[in-house]
């Protein structure tokens, strides 16, 4: 979240004593969220009497040590009156800050608060700073696990329950002097399939983090292999313009190393249209090959972010040219000139004689070309198409 003058991370944890299966890892992430926080919002039910729940949570934060803020929301209509916020103190967090969330009551305020407990930074941080990639693909295929294992800590809630990471929480991290910023999704499944609630969320989150990421990095459980939903998603990361590294994970629960080396000469074929992205194979349990996303990521975030002189391109062009024709109604495709406009992904304007020629078939051709000739795997290519008056 950033302000004019201010950068800072806020992580939306999930509630403190939820009764089922894994109300246990969840508190477990919780502690590790308050250890790792610079300031603990506290957010009470301003409508509601104070539970046991709240004394408990309360006594942890104290124990803690952490600058915590006691935020009593829904107080609508009671911002300004003290009786409805003194029971509140008796938690023994300090002042109670009433707001109204649904009113947007008092939250700039807050705002400045948070600012104002911030500690010191010697720099200015800014988004741009950062690499942002994500783990996506369905359920259990073990996206939390190789995400503990690339940086060492169980950071996701992992559990053999499909779809236990609850959350899509960002993780900034900095490694070799690069910084990251990692989103651990909730697995995807295929909207008409979701019935309700949870699940359902879990979708639009994973949809709304491929959006706002560079690099997609697409686990793929091995044991399964790639379905109509694994297309559908590589689809829709294409369609937004994102690079994308897919891992083929759960090596170790593949039948024979022969049977494995006999489907890594068909994956290209499976995965087409898609097979200009790169793929490995891991396993998150025996720590196979997941050293290696790392390095790939950091190069799918240079190759989209590469930009050629239109002097080398229109040289490309020319040979993609000079390699076939297009035409149509007796026409032949001139193309005049081309430049890249953009970064990320890669844009270019073609400049030609007659626009129709340049249908979705010869639009991927160049795309193709432009790839192969410049190295430009791992990352989709946007062309447009103009009539040069």
């Amino acid at each position: 979240m950033s302000t004019k003058a201010n950068y800072f991370y806020l992580i939306d944890s999930a509630g403190w004593g939820l009764n089922d299966d894994l109300s246990h890892l969840v508190q477990e992430k919780i502690q590790e969220v308050i250890n790792i926080s610079d300031i603990v919002l506290f957010v009470v039910d301003g409508r509601s009497e104070l539970t046991a729940l709240d004394y408990e949570f309360a006594d942890i934060l104290r124990k803690s040590r952490k600058k915590v803020i006691l935020v009593v929301n829904k107080m609508e209509g009671r911002i300004d009156k003290e009786e409805y916020i003194a029971p509140f103190t008796t938690l023994g967090l300090g002042e109670p800050f009433p707001i109204s969330a649904l009113h947007k009551q008092n939250l700039y305020e807050l705002l400045d608060l948070i600012i104002s407990l911030l500690p010191p930074t010697e720099e200015s941080h800014t988004e741009d700073e950062f690499i942002r990639f994500a783990f996506v693909g369905r359920p259990n295929s073990g996206k939390s696990s190789l995400l503990n294992a690339l940086i060492g800590k169980d950071r996701s809630i992992v559990s053999e329950i499909p779809g236990t990471t609850r959350d899509a929480v960002d993780l900034v991290w900095e490694f070799n002097g690069k910084k990251y910023i990692i989103v651990d999704t909730p697995g995807l499944r295929r909207p008409a399939r979701v019935e309700e609630g949870l699940e359902e969320l879990s979708v639009r989150k994973t949809l709304q983090t491929i959006r706002k990421i560079d690099v997609a990095v697409m686990v793929i459980d091995l044991s399964v292999g790639v379905r109509e939903q694994e297309k559908r998603i590589l689809h829709y990361i294409e369609d937004k313009g994102k690079s994308c590294l897919i891992v083929f994970n759960k090596t170790d629960l593949f039948p024979s190393l022969k049977e494995r080396r006999e489907f890594e000469k068909i994956v290209s074929q499976i995965l087409q249209p898609f097979d200009y992205f790169p793929f490995i194979f891991t396993s998150a349990i025996r720590n196979y090959n997941v050293k290696k996303i790392l390095p790939w990521v950091d190069k799918l975030f240079e190759l989209r972010n590469m930009r050629i002189p239109t002097s080398q391109v229109n040289r490309a062009i020319e040979e993609a040219l000079s390699k076939t024709n297009f035409s149509k109604k007796g026409k032949i495709l001139k193309v005049y000139y081309a430049t890249q406009v953009d970064v990320a992904p890669p844009t270019f304007v073609f400049f030609v004689n007659e626009p129709e020629i340049m249908n979705k078939n010869v639009v991927k051709y160049f795309e193709k070309f432009l790839r192969s000739y410049f190295g430009w795997i791992g990352t989709p290519i946007k062309i447009e198409v103009r009539k040069r008056e």
